[in-house]
């Protein structure tokens, strides 16, 4: 059989490489010039930086074989505590043991993919399906996985999306020139309730060899409701008000400023109770948080499933 898989996100490559191993052809197709889909990383300047994902947990013990088979050495501990920001100062889930990898979470995704076709730079606008076959980018399948967000799949099959299920998320990269002592100890600040346009805050610093000697980088995930509401705004407004924002919360020094980043993500994460899709087309399968939930292990486990299902 003769798989095509739309997306080199996570769950996507976990799926082409189950079937792969199981001697399928496989090939992935992505559209931009990544993999790892919003398990991103980017070159920020000097520094290396996290600006999708920021850590992942690996509760499942069959996950976590796979994961540490596939990473390695890459497989990095992040031991600094995550505070909340009410009740103030209060770590937040303490004891629960969080991973990242050392050169950059998508380094995940390369590490996946090893030993599988993957062709990026290739946009899928829809798909025809001719007799039994599928038509993706130029080729022919007998089967289709799509690991896309909801509402890219369905535009991909012709189907008018009425509920999104996805929450956006702007990210800011911020970089002041100078160095963050490690004796301040803790890695970020999380809000949980939604109220703080500053949902996420994070320092790269605790992420060893990321940052440049002499400078401190932090990380801004916003929240839903502030990201809806400015996700069709120019990124220097929303970009200059956060980072206004955390120097306020934070004391930082606005003459110290560096490099400024900002990325929007649409779809970020699946909304909790988001429905499912339902009665997709024969031969045609999805991955991924269109699915279940926006954790590693959750995309990485809708994977596997589906490369069972089509196994089967």
């Amino acid at each position: 059989m003769n798989i095509g898989i739309l997306g080199a996100g996570i769950s996507g490559l976990v799926c082409g490489r189950a079937l792969k191993k199981a001697g399928l052809q496989v090939t992935v197709l992505e559209k931009s010039r990544s993999l790892s889909g919003r398990c991103a990383t980017r070159k920020f300047g000097e520094h290396v930086v996290d600006h999708g994902l920021q850590y992942f947990t690996l509760r499942d013990p069959a996950v976590r074989r796979e994961v540490e088979e596939v990473a390695g050495v890459e497989l990095q501990k992040l031991t600094a505590p995550i505070l909340q920001a009410e009740p103030k100062g209060v770590v937040y889930r303490e004891g629960e043991e969080r991973f990242y990898l050392r050169s950059g979470n998508n380094r995940l995704g390369r590490l996946l993919a090893a030993g599988v076709e993957v062709v990026t730079e290739t946009e899928v606008p829809k798909l025809e399906k001719s007799g039994k076959k599928w038509r993706a980018g130029g080729r022919e399948f007998d089967a289709v996985v799509s690991s896309a967000p909801w509402p890219q799949t369905a535009a991909c099959l012709g189907i008018k999306v009425t509920e999104v299920g996805y929450e956006p998320c702007l990210t800011v990269l911020l970089e002041y020139l100078v160095g963050r002592s490690t004796a301040e100890g803790a890695y970020a600040r999380i809000d949980g309730s939604g109220n703080d346009p500053l949902a996420w805050i994070a320092c790269e610093n605790v992420k060893g060899g990321r940052v440049a000697e002499g400078c401190t980088v932090y990380v801004i995930q916003a929240s839903p409701e502030y990201s809806r509401h400015h996700i069709e705004q120019n990124p220097e407004f929303w970009a200059s008000d956060l980072q206004v924002r955390l120097e306020k919360a934070w004391n930082l020094d606005s003459s110290k400023r560096g490099s400024v980043f900002a990325h929007r993500w649409r779809y970020a994460r699946r909304k909790e109770g988001a429905p499912a899709p339902k009665d997709l087309p024969k031969g045609f399968f999805i991955c991924g948080d269109s699915m279940t939930d926006s954790r590693l292990e959750s995309v990485w486990k809708s994977g596997l499933d589906v490369a069972k299902k089509i196994l089967e």
